[in-house]
């Protein structure tokens, strides 16, 4: 497999957006091995590198998760989707609400799932807190990586409703925790930018609440 990310850096940042809607086509392995080394080129604290990262392709497994994950969504957000489904079909939230719906309708049909799991601390003043500072980098990574070889993701954390459940199946250790799942596979819809603030309305200089119309001179 010697197929090479052809994208520049910054369209990478500027267009992987959330695709929940996959093609049932297979993935090469050494592909998500890819896309996870990505991963494991973010930054840790003192090197730690506290990540393991699970592919399940299994169909069994997919099915037992896809299951748990329907029942989860339901539960939240199940009711809202349908209701804005029917009134407000149209809408940024009604387009976003529709895509994960299927996701969640569809979600065994994804070629692969992929959990980031990250060690808990075991220092008296932090136990059994997740090291969330090192895995959501690594996570950004590899959907930039993924992004880079046409492969779509999401990143949803609906599965960790039925932790337990699908921690036991997957043999998760108790000294891990399993925060976000990755559907990966190729899309079904297309790139582009998604529906972002302007940087500068979400940016205060020196104190909180001091705006600028431009960026301040150097």
């Amino acid at each position: 497999m010697d197929a090479k990310p052809a994208i520049d850096l910054f369209e990478a940042i500027y267009t992987t957006r959330a695709m929940r809607r996959l093609k049932p086509d297979a993935v090469d392995p050494e592909l998500i091995v890819k896309v996870i080394e990505a991963a494991t080129m973010g930054p840790s604290g003192g090197n730690r590198q506290p990540w393991i990262f699970i592919v399940v392709r299994d169909p069994a497994l997919k099915s037992f998760i896809a299951e748990r994950y329907r029942k989860a969504w339901s539960v939240y957000f199940g009711a809202e989707a349908r209701a804005i489904a029917e009134h407000q079909p149209h809408s940024p939230r009604g387009k976003m609400l529709r895509s994960a719906d299927y996701l969640a309708e569809h979600l065994a049909e994804a070629p692969a799932l992929i959990f980031a799991c990250v060690q808990r601390y075991s220092d008296p003043r932090r136990a059994g807190q997740p090291m969330y500072g090192a895995i959501y980098p690594s996570i950004q990574n590899l959907c930039l990586a993924a992004r880079g070889y046409g492969l779509g993701t999401s990143i949803t954390t609906m599965h960790t409703m039925f932790a337990d459940e699908i921690n036991r199946e997957l043999g998760v250790p108790d000294e891990y925790a399993n925060l976000v799942m990755i559907p990966i596979g190729y899309p079904k819809g297309r790139w582009g930018m998604p529906n972002r603030k302007p940087a500068l309305t979400v940016t205060f200089w020196d104190r909180w609440g001091e705006h600028r119309d431009t960026a301040p001179e150097s």
